[in-house]
């Protein structure tokens, strides 16, 4: 049995125990939670999951519906069929979900169901149905650079005055609303691909000398591999963060 954790020394913190016989996807899903406080338990295969879920009893259970050994489903069913752990939500994700399997997840005792492939706001905002205080927040980085934002068919330049995992603060006095969605780009230090994304805004801040809005990241949308470019991000911020 292997347990994969986050690091933390708060035993009080919420787990959550993602399964899934493909690393790579075990990996991805374990970025989108790289900032939350949680406690991250991973499992390869529905019989290493079930004697997880009766060891350490997650707050939470994701799982890949077609792994060896012992499937989603009957994991699900195992689970809901012992009292001691009946009561621990199981979120089955699956590249093919259908209303016609609705049923079949039902009897299994899942509570919900993720369709693959799986974005980090979906993810997320599905974790937050069964774990309410779940700490979305990440590091943030004070950090001016510049910036282009794209509103409609205009480019406007601007910069930022700080830089998260999850967004930015945009220095600029373009004229916006609260869930207005921009494009941004930008370029790393020290990288040569400038990082493109899609991004909401959140709040505002009217007047003063430096008027702007603060900006949720929604998804990467320029070259590279959405999850390489994300860890490129995480990794700069790691890195200046310890400066």
């Amino acid at each position: 049995m292997s347990l994969d954790r986050q690091p933390s020394g708060d035993t009080a913190m919420k787990k959550i125990l993602l399964v899934d016989d493909v690393r790579l996807l075990l990996d991805i899903q374990k970025r989108f939670l790289a900032s939350c406080q949680v406690q991250v338990l991973t499992a390869g295969d529905g019989e290493e999951a079930l004697e997880i879920v009766r060891l350490e009893h997650p707050d939470l259970v994701i799982m890949d519906k077609y792994m060896p050994k012992m499937n989603g489903l009957d994991c699900c069913i195992a689970i809901k069929a012992d009292p001691s752990i009946a009561h621990i939500p199981v979120i089955m994700s699956t590249n093919a979900a259908r209303q016609a399997d609705a049923e079949e997840y039902v009897r299994a005792g899942c509570s919900d169901v993720l369709s693959k492939p799986i974005e980090a706001k979906t993810f997320l905002n599905m974790i937050r149905k069964y774990i309410p205080e779940i700490d979305r927040r990440s590091v943030r980085l004070p950090h001016t650079m510049e910036m282009q934002i794209t509103s409609g068919n205009a480019v406007l330049d601007s910069c930022s005055e700080n830089l998260s995992l999850n967004g930015t603060f945009a220095v600029s006095d373009l004229n916006v609303s609260i869930n207005d969605e921009l494009s941004f780009s930008f370029t790393l230090p020290g990288n040569d691909a400038p990082m493109r994304v899609r991004g909401r805004v959140v709040w505002l801040r009217n007047g003063g000398d430096a008027p702007g809005f603060g900006v949720e990241f929604m998804e990467v949308t320029g070259e590279g591999m959405p999850m390489l470019r994300v860890g490129e991000l995480k990794e700069f911020i790691k890195s200046r963060s310890q400066e």
